[in-house]
Protein backbone atom coordinates (compact mmCIF):
# COMPACT_ATOMS: atom_id res chain seq x y z
CA UNK A 1 0.00 0.00 0.00
CA UNK A 2 2.70 2.19 0.57
CA UNK A 3 4.72 1.94 -2.63
CA UNK A 4 1.21 2.20 -4.75
CA UNK A 5 0.62 6.08 -2.33
CA UNK A 6 3.89 6.96 -3.30
CA UNK A 7 3.91 5.52 -7.02
CA UNK A 8 0.56 7.38 -7.42
CA UNK A 9 1.88 10.57 -5.89
CA UNK A 10 4.87 10.87 -7.97
CA UNK A 11 2.48 10.40 -10.94
CA UNK A 12 0.52 13.47 -10.04
CA UNK A 13 1.16 17.67 -11.01
CA UNK A 14 3.91 18.55 -8.47
CA UNK A 15 3.73 15.22 -6.92
CA UNK A 16 0.27 15.76 -4.90
CA UNK A 17 -3.02 15.34 -4.65
CA UNK A 18 -6.52 15.50 -2.94
CA UNK A 19 -7.22 13.22 -0.14
CA UNK A 20 -10.08 11.95 -2.12
CA UNK A 21 -8.78 11.62 -5.55
CA UNK A 22 -6.21 9.25 -3.97
CA UNK A 23 -8.85 7.18 -2.13
CA UNK A 24 -10.56 6.87 -5.58
CA UNK A 25 -7.93 5.92 -7.65
CA UNK A 26 -5.93 3.51 -4.97
CA UNK A 27 -8.91 1.76 -4.88
CA UNK A 28 -8.51 1.04 -8.77
CA UNK A 29 -5.87 -1.06 -7.71
CA UNK A 30 -8.01 -3.23 -5.32
CA UNK A 31 -10.91 -4.66 -7.44
CA UNK A 32 -11.62 -6.84 -4.56
CA UNK A 33 -13.33 -3.85 -2.48
CA UNK A 34 -17.15 -3.66 -2.27
CA UNK A 35 -18.61 -0.42 -3.16
CA UNK A 36 -19.73 0.92 0.47
CA UNK A 37 -15.91 -0.31 1.20
CA UNK A 38 -14.81 2.73 -1.85
CA UNK A 39 -17.25 5.21 -0.83
CA UNK A 40 -17.38 4.83 2.72
CA UNK A 41 -16.29 8.07 4.73
CA UNK A 42 -12.57 8.00 4.78
CA UNK A 43 -12.22 9.43 8.51
CA UNK A 44 -14.66 6.65 9.28
CA UNK A 45 -13.15 4.32 12.03
CA UNK A 46 -14.95 0.92 10.92
CA UNK A 47 -13.88 1.40 7.40
CA UNK A 48 -10.90 -1.39 6.89
CA UNK A 49 -9.79 0.10 3.46
CA UNK A 50 -9.50 3.99 4.83
CA UNK A 51 -7.64 2.52 7.72
CA UNK A 52 -4.96 0.92 5.43
CA UNK A 53 -4.56 3.65 3.83
CA UNK A 54 -4.71 6.14 6.51
CA UNK A 55 -1.75 3.53 8.19
CA UNK A 56 0.21 4.24 4.68
CA UNK A 57 0.45 7.31 4.81
CA UNK A 58 1.38 7.72 8.68
CA UNK A 59 3.94 5.57 7.79
CA UNK A 60 5.24 7.87 5.29
CA UNK A 61 5.29 10.67 7.09
CA UNK A 62 6.82 9.21 9.97
CA UNK A 63 9.47 8.38 7.30
CA UNK A 64 9.96 11.74 6.10
CA UNK A 65 8.55 11.10 2.10
CA UNK A 66 5.29 12.59 2.89
CA UNK A 67 4.40 15.83 4.10
CA UNK A 68 2.35 15.98 7.35
CA UNK A 69 -1.02 18.07 6.66
CA UNK A 70 -0.69 21.70 6.41
CA UNK A 71 2.95 21.93 6.92
CA UNK A 72 3.96 23.73 3.40
CA UNK A 73 2.27 26.71 2.22
CA UNK A 74 1.89 25.73 -1.16
CA UNK A 75 -0.39 22.54 -0.26
CA UNK A 76 -3.98 23.56 -0.53
CA UNK A 77 -6.03 22.04 2.42
CA UNK A 78 -7.03 18.17 2.43
CA UNK A 79 -3.93 17.65 -0.38
CA UNK A 80 -1.18 14.82 0.24
CA UNK A 81 2.21 15.78 -1.02
CA UNK A 82 5.76 14.09 -1.71
CA UNK A 83 8.55 15.83 0.19
CA UNK A 84 11.74 16.05 -1.84
CA UNK A 85 12.98 12.62 -0.18
CA UNK A 86 9.54 11.19 -1.72
CA UNK A 87 10.38 11.96 -5.10
CA UNK A 88 13.71 10.74 -4.90
CA UNK A 89 13.11 7.28 -3.39
CA UNK A 90 10.61 6.91 -6.25
CA UNK A 91 12.87 7.72 -8.49
CA UNK A 92 15.51 5.23 -7.26
CA UNK A 93 12.59 3.01 -6.55
CA UNK A 94 11.75 -0.07 -9.49
CA UNK A 95 7.88 -0.04 -10.18
CA UNK A 96 5.63 1.48 -12.70
CA UNK A 97 4.70 5.09 -12.27
CA UNK A 98 1.23 5.45 -12.22
CA UNK A 99 -1.46 3.29 -10.44
CA UNK A 100 -3.58 2.56 -14.08
CA UNK A 101 -0.19 1.29 -15.61
CA UNK A 102 0.06 -0.63 -12.60
CA UNK A 103 -3.74 -2.47 -13.31
CA UNK A 104 -2.66 -2.36 -17.21
CA UNK A 105 0.31 -4.52 -16.54
CA UNK A 106 -1.84 -7.11 -14.19
CA UNK A 107 -4.92 -7.54 -16.79
CA UNK A 108 -2.35 -7.91 -19.68
CA UNK A 109 -0.41 -10.74 -17.56
CA UNK A 110 -3.91 -12.04 -16.85
CA UNK A 111 -5.10 -12.20 -20.79
CA UNK A 112 -1.62 -13.27 -21.85
CA UNK A 113 -1.45 -16.54 -18.95
CA UNK A 114 -4.96 -17.46 -20.76
CA UNK A 115 -4.05 -16.98 -24.43
CA UNK A 116 -0.78 -17.73 -24.98
CA UNK A 117 1.85 -20.11 -24.19
CA UNK A 118 4.52 -19.63 -20.81
CA UNK A 119 4.83 -23.64 -19.59
CA UNK A 120 6.47 -24.67 -22.68
CA UNK A 121 5.71 -26.30 -26.22
CA UNK A 122 3.57 -29.26 -24.43
CA UNK A 123 1.31 -25.79 -23.01
CA UNK A 124 1.39 -24.23 -26.56
CA UNK A 125 0.43 -27.17 -28.61
CA UNK A 126 -2.92 -27.93 -25.56
CA UNK A 127 -3.66 -24.10 -26.01
CA UNK A 128 -3.80 -24.29 -30.04
CA UNK A 129 -5.86 -27.96 -29.32
CA UNK A 130 -8.38 -26.61 -26.67
CA UNK A 131 -8.50 -23.31 -27.04
CA UNK A 132 -8.93 -22.87 -30.48
CA UNK A 133 -10.35 -26.49 -32.27
CA UNK A 134 -13.42 -25.50 -34.23
CA UNK A 135 -15.07 -28.61 -33.33
CA UNK A 136 -14.83 -28.17 -29.49
CA UNK A 137 -16.26 -25.19 -29.48
CA UNK A 138 -19.11 -25.58 -31.52
CA UNK A 139 -19.78 -28.43 -29.76
CA UNK A 140 -19.29 -26.19 -26.92
CA UNK A 141 -22.19 -23.87 -27.67
CA UNK A 142 -24.65 -26.45 -29.13
CA UNK A 143 -24.57 -28.10 -25.42
CA UNK A 144 -24.44 -24.52 -23.52
CA UNK A 145 -25.88 -22.36 -26.04
CA UNK A 146 -25.17 -18.66 -26.52
CA UNK A 147 -25.83 -16.76 -23.22
CA UNK A 148 -23.48 -16.01 -20.68
CA UNK A 149 -23.55 -18.44 -17.95
CA UNK A 150 -22.93 -15.87 -15.28
CA UNK A 151 -24.81 -12.86 -16.16
CA UNK A 152 -27.01 -14.24 -19.15
CA UNK A 153 -25.95 -11.65 -21.72
CA UNK A 154 -26.64 -12.99 -25.38
CA UNK A 155 -24.80 -11.09 -28.11
CA UNK A 156 -27.48 -11.98 -29.93
CA UNK A 157 -30.22 -10.02 -27.57
CA UNK A 158 -27.62 -7.08 -28.12
CA UNK A 159 -26.70 -6.87 -31.80
CA UNK A 160 -28.63 -8.69 -33.45
CA UNK A 161 -27.42 -10.74 -36.55
CA UNK A 162 -24.21 -9.59 -36.05
CA UNK A 163 -24.39 -11.29 -32.37
CA UNK A 164 -25.62 -14.51 -33.44
CA UNK A 165 -24.27 -17.60 -32.57
CA UNK A 166 -21.15 -15.87 -30.53
CA UNK A 167 -19.90 -16.62 -27.31
CA UNK A 168 -16.87 -17.42 -25.07
CA UNK A 169 -15.52 -20.91 -24.55
CA UNK A 170 -14.14 -20.97 -21.18
CA UNK A 171 -12.32 -24.34 -20.10
CA UNK A 172 -13.23 -25.12 -16.36
CA UNK A 173 -9.69 -26.32 -15.68
CA UNK A 174 -7.25 -23.84 -17.15
CA UNK A 175 -5.78 -24.71 -20.11
CA UNK A 176 -1.71 -23.48 -17.94
CA UNK A 177 -2.80 -26.80 -16.22
CA UNK A 178 -2.81 -29.36 -18.30
CA UNK A 179 0.36 -30.92 -19.24
CA UNK A 180 -0.81 -33.50 -21.55
CA UNK A 181 -3.61 -33.27 -24.62
CA UNK A 182 -6.39 -35.14 -22.75
CA UNK A 183 -9.86 -35.89 -24.20
CA UNK A 184 -12.40 -33.10 -23.30
CA UNK A 185 -15.74 -33.35 -22.76
CA UNK A 186 -17.62 -30.49 -23.75
CA UNK A 187 -20.30 -30.92 -21.84
CA UNK A 188 -18.42 -31.27 -18.13
CA UNK A 189 -15.20 -29.24 -19.28
CA UNK A 190 -16.48 -26.23 -21.18
CA UNK A 191 -19.05 -23.16 -20.45
CA UNK A 192 -19.73 -20.26 -22.70
CA UNK A 193 -19.23 -16.66 -21.01
CA UNK A 194 -19.27 -13.16 -22.19
CA UNK A 195 -16.08 -11.37 -22.88
CA UNK A 196 -16.44 -9.46 -19.64
CA UNK A 197 -17.31 -12.16 -17.54
CA UNK A 198 -14.63 -14.14 -19.19
CA UNK A 199 -12.02 -11.96 -18.54
CA UNK A 200 -12.98 -11.47 -14.80
CA UNK A 201 -12.87 -15.11 -14.29
CA UNK A 202 -8.96 -14.84 -15.36
CA UNK A 203 -8.37 -11.66 -13.52
CA UNK A 204 -6.19 -12.47 -11.79
CA UNK A 205 -3.23 -14.31 -12.87
CA UNK A 206 -3.04 -17.63 -11.43
CA UNK A 207 -6.14 -17.54 -9.47
CA UNK A 208 -8.91 -17.85 -11.81
CA UNK A 209 -12.22 -17.64 -10.34
CA UNK A 210 -15.12 -20.44 -10.32
CA UNK A 211 -18.30 -19.77 -12.30
CA UNK A 212 -20.39 -20.03 -8.86
CA UNK A 213 -17.95 -17.65 -7.15
CA UNK A 214 -18.46 -15.22 -10.14
CA UNK A 215 -22.26 -15.93 -9.98
CA UNK A 216 -21.73 -14.45 -6.20
CA UNK A 217 -20.04 -11.68 -7.00
CA UNK A 218 -22.21 -10.64 -9.41
CA UNK A 219 -25.33 -11.28 -7.51
CA UNK A 220 -23.74 -9.43 -4.15
CA UNK A 221 -23.02 -6.16 -6.61
CA UNK A 222 -26.67 -6.18 -8.01
CA UNK A 223 -27.88 -6.54 -4.24
CA UNK A 224 -25.78 -3.46 -3.18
Amino acid sequence: MQQELLSFLAAEPDAQASVWRVYEQLALLHPELTEPEKTEHYRSSKSKWANRVQFARLHLVNSGLLFRANATPNTPRNYWSLTPKGQEHVLNTKSPTSLLEQQIAADIEAISDEESAIEGLKTERLVAHFERNPKLRAAAVSIHGTSCKVCGFSFETAYGAHGKNYIEVHHLVPVSSLTEPSSVNPRDDLTVLCSNCHRMVHRRRGKALSISELIALVKNQASN
